[in-house]
């Protein structure tokens, strides 16, 4: 049985917001058509269609974290893209969040590329100077082929694009990468491309994922009929380090492997300096003869 959430209820956050105070904003996602996505599908048992909320209803919930005296935590605003809402509408939030709760140590949510291009640099101006910290956004590939053939709905070109006037505007930016996105056709196009597009962009933060598939998202109609074919472990970590070994000198991005999903949890506070350490490491788990025997996690839920 799926039930079906209204948009006050948070289905998802990133694993680095577990112990911030969850404030929704937008139900759902403004696209929803990922091919690799299940997550307002019915991943959970649950979807959730795309949905902003009252203004005054978000209000009542910053109140509610004060009352309960949730200061001085991170704070995320919820939704698939709460970006894609208003900018005036953000920003009373963000100033909101900044005056009803003390000392809180970031602002972040979701984004996609198109919601940010939307948005005149003026208009992102506005949401840094708000208090507007950091957006986790899904780049997920670098190549225009796998983009397309996953209905990303953006292109590489765009991905920088964005990704660049976040920056300008004084926004942190943390992209996510999925591994083995491309399947064996496009393995090798999906790593230079996305290490091309990181180089482009220089995010502060990247993060890994590993592709599983939901039997709740349409890429699991091709995994079944053989047109999708999912990487091994082994294939998954030889793409995470060439992908970093690909990336260009001024690239100086923190790096995570901070999801269940992942077959190595190794990070970095800064991949210029790490680098060489980054693929060393990859290459001694490449060439354990173990690594190539491992099973998948094959997870339905992530």
């Amino acid at each position: 049985m799926t039930v079906k959430f209204p948009p006050e209820h948070i289905v998802i956050r990133p694993p680095v917001e577990a112990y911030s105070v969850l404030i929704a904003v937008t139900g759902g996602c403004s696209w929803n058509k990922c091919k690799f996505c299940g997550t307002y599908k019915g991943m959970y048992g649950t979807t959730q269609d795309y949905a902003l909320r009252p203004i005054e209803d978000v209000k009542d919930d910053i109140d509610q974290a004060a009352k309960y005296n949730y200061h001085g935590f991170p704070v995320f605003l919820a939704g698939g893209n709460p970006t894609s809402a208003p900018t005036d509408y953000l920003v009373e939030i963000i100033k909101y969040v900044r005056i009803a709760l003390r000392n809180v140590q970031r602002v972040s949510c979701y984004a996609k590329a198109l919601d940010i291009l939307r948005k005149s640099d003026e208009e992102l101006d506005k949401l840094a100077e708000a208090g507007l910290d950091i957006v986790y956004m899904g780049l997920e590939s670098g190549s225009n082929t796998v983009l397309r053939l996953m209905k990303k709905g953006t292109t590489a070109a765009s991905f920088i694009k964005a990704g660049k006037r976040l920056l300008n505007a004084g926004i942190k930016l943390s992209l996510y990468i999925i591994l083995g996105l491309g399947g064996y056709k496009y393995s090798e196009e999906h790593v230079k491309e996305t290490a091309r597009v990181l180089t482009e962009i220089n995010p502060t933060i990247f993060r890994f994922r590993t592709l599983n598939i939901s039997p709740s998202t349409p890429l699991w109609e091709d995994l079944q009929s053989g047109e999708f074919t999912l990487l091994s472990p082994f294939e998954n970590l030889k793409e995470e380090r060439d992908i970093i070994a690909n990336l260009g000198e001024n690239v100086t991005s923190q790096v995570f492997n901070d999801h269940v999903s992942n077959y190595c949890s190794i990070d970095s506070t800064n991949i210029k300096v790490d680098r060489e350490m980054f693929v060393k490491t990859l290459d001694s788990y490449l060439n354990d003869p173990r690594i190539k025997k491992l099973p998948r996690k094959n997870l339905t839920q992530m």
